[in-house]
């Protein structure tokens, strides 16, 4: 279990948490409770169980780097199809994001093919940025303090969905493995486990250098519904978290199909919701974009 002291050592894990300032000080306080809690490790991360996302399985690694399952890859077939992107390039849209408190500010997001991520919150304090660019990333506070996101957290992404539609995907060296079907919140979904080193040109990775997202897809419309991933909150440390996101709210824009709702969970704690309007699917942006 981490001590307090830990904690502290890394305010971008308070962010992490929740996108919003005025959210911080709960957050921290929750955070502090939860360690006076019964702690539950199962494989190299603690997963401490709010409300939400309870019958989602812990993310684990089983496969072998490069393994590609026919029922895993027919799946991501159907999923293709059902969402009718052929060229995906990236999306860019503004909305509202809403924090654990109802606390609701502007935000924009931008997504560069299915690595590049930008979320941009406008708090009453000044902006707050997160980029993740591969398996890099950092979050610029709104008072100037900015902090490393760690590796194997950026590889999974703010969201799951756009490396699906990246046409390098699944890599060489990644695994894409057919779990079968399980039910979550009394649903049938088809779990599918996907499996990347955090750097591509690994073929050897340490397993805490593997990113692991465990992917659900409804088995009639073939349509993404969750995705979790058991990340790192702090670069010091190796404890993993289990990140739940839930993807919602699917719109025609064109002739295509995608999520415009999403929210997130963090060991079963609620977190945030990000609603998002208007998307534009030909991003006038570049990699430095996502840079600081």
């Amino acid at each position: 279990m981490q001590s307090p002291s830990a904690l502290t050592r890394s305010n971008w894990k308070r962010y992490f948490l929740a996108l919003s300032s005025r959210a911080l000080k709960k957050v921290h306080l929750i955070l502090l409770l939860w360690l006076a809690l019964p702690v539950y490790a199962q494989k190299d991360f603690t997963r401490i169980y709010g409300t939400g996302d309870q019958t989602v399985p812990t993310p684990t690694f089983i496969g072998v780097l490069g393994q590609k399952d026919p029922g895993a890859l027919q799946e991501l077939i159907d999923y293709l199809e059902a969402v009718n992107i052929t060229d995906w390039k990236g999306m860019q849209a503004s909305g509202r994001l809403t924090d654990i408190s109802g606390n609701s500010d502007p935000a924009s997001l931008s997504i560069l093919n299915g690595d590049h991520f930008r979320l941009d919150v406008e708090t009453p304090n000044g902006p707050r940025s997160t980029r993740v660019s591969g398996s890099t990333g950092k979050t610029l506070e709104s008072d100037g303090k900015s902090f490393l996101i760690p590796p194997v957290t950026a590889k999974a992404g703010l969201l799951a969905f756009p490396r699906l539609l990246a046409s390098t995907f699944p890599s060489a060296n990644a695994a894409f493995i057919d779990r079968g079907w399980v039910q979550i919140d009394g649903k049938t979904m088809h779990r599918i486990t996907a499996e990347e080193p955090v750097f591509d040109d690994s073929t050897n990775a340490a397993q805490h250098d593997i990113n692991v997202t465990d992917l659900y897809f409804d088995p009639a419309t073939h349509l993404l519904l969750k995705s979790a991933s058991a990340v790192q909150l702090d670069p010091t440390d190796r404890q993993r978290y289990l990140i739940v996101l839930t993807y919602g709210g699917y719109q025609k824009v064109k002739d295509s199909l995608l999520p415009l709702s999403y929210s997130q969970t963090l060991n079963g704690q609620p977190q945030w919701t990000l609603q998002l309007n208007d998307p534009n699917l030909q991003p006038s942006v570049n990699i430095s974009y996502f840079q600081f």
